[in-house]
């Protein structure tokens, strides 16, 4: 909002006292959505950058022509802290992460072999008992979770107190303390 008028994102200047902007600056006022925003259907924050004091500057607006003084409203993409930044696809990261494969099959247990049962807290809250062998490695308790198709989205597993991330997935499960262990899962 400059003293004269206003510009959206990188759209051209409009004047305060153009009657075709009456109905978007009358909506602003009420404190409503104005409806060109609105178009879509989905839920949309107006933010407002209070440039009252000045006059419109068409030399100082971004390249797309419209003002806001060289601000441009965050265009690019992010990450979550503790996200995996790239994966294979299906299985296991490096760092711990898993990525949910949809195909995945739980791993069966070798009854001669010695076992223990694991309890996994899941995202969506439920439990999930898994008996693995002792010597599985700790990431056939991802395939275990995703064969269960109890994950959509990347997670990684929990363990201890205080509760620390299973960051070495070729560990074995006695190795990595886990024999008779409740296991969290997380959204990385």
């Amino acid at each position: 909002m400059y003293r004269d008028g206003f510009t959206v994102d990188d759209g051209p200047y409009r004047r305060l006292d153009d009657p075709n902007n009456a109905e978007f600056l009358s909506s602003l006022a009420r404190g409503v959505t104005p409806r060109e925003l609105s178009e879509g259907g989905e839920d949309v924050t107006v933010g407002l950058v209070d440039k009252r004091g000045e006059e419109y500057d068409p030399s100082a607006a971004p390249s797309g022509g419209g003002g806001g003084g060289g601000f441009q409203s965050f265009s690019g993409a992010g990450n979550s802290l503790g996200t995996a930044t790239s994966s294979s696809g299906g299985g296991e990261s490096s760092n711990g992460v898993f990525v949910p494969d949809a195909s995945a099959t739980a791993p069966t247990l070798d009854a001669s072999r010695p076992s223990t049962s694991i309890q996994v807290r899941l995202l969506n809250g439920k439990r999930l008992v898994v008996k693995v062998n002792l010597d599985a490695s700790v990431s056939s308790l991802g395939e275990h979770i995703d064969a269960n198709g109890a994950s959509t989205e990347p997670y990684v597993l929990v363990s201890g107190y205080p509760p620390r991330p299973l960051t070495d997935l070729g560990q074995s499960i006695e190795s990595a303390g886990l024999k008779g262990a409740q296991v969290m899962q997380k959204k990385a």
